[in-house]
């Protein structure tokens, strides 16, 4: 779904906002908050640009903005879509047990494994979870 014109200009103006901003904390004490709001406002900053071009060229280009659409919303592409997710998501959550068993082999302090694992547990519990939740939807 896409948002409007207006919502991404402001989103790209706190992007710049947050971008600058980050440069004010120079000092060593507030170095991760000045990364993070560089990482935060550029990540948010280029959404937006791309975004906005994209709305341009669609306005432009009305017969290829509407052919977007509905290839965006075919039932077939929407099929493949969740799909490709689902396969992505079981891929991932082997990459995070090996960095479990990576942390435990470097001797990481044990809440960096403990965390690891909390996030296996969370994505089983909620997989378990929205499968119930589908189950009785369907």
């Amino acid at each position: 779904m896409r948002r409007s014109q207006a919502c991404y200009a402001v989103l790209l103006f706190i992007g710049i906002c947050a971008i600058a901003a980050g440069f004010f904390f120079d000092n060593e004490e507030w170095k991760a908050v000045s990364g993070t709001l560089i990482g935060i406002g550029a990540g948010s900053a280029g959404l937006s640009i791309s975004n906005l071009l994209m709305i341009r060229a669609g306005r432009k280009n009305p017969e290829l903005e509407k052919q977007a659409h509905i290839d965006y919303n075919d039932e077939r592409n929407i099929m493949i879509r969740n799909r490709a997710k689902a396969k992505a998501a079981d891929i991932t959550i082997w990459l995070i047990m090996a960095i479990a068993y990576v942390t435990i082999l470097i001797s990481a302090p044990l809440w960096v494994t403990l965390a690891v694992v909390v996030v296996f547990l969370i994505y089983h519990f909620m997989s378990h979870y929205l499968i119930v939740q589908y189950q009785k939807r369907m």
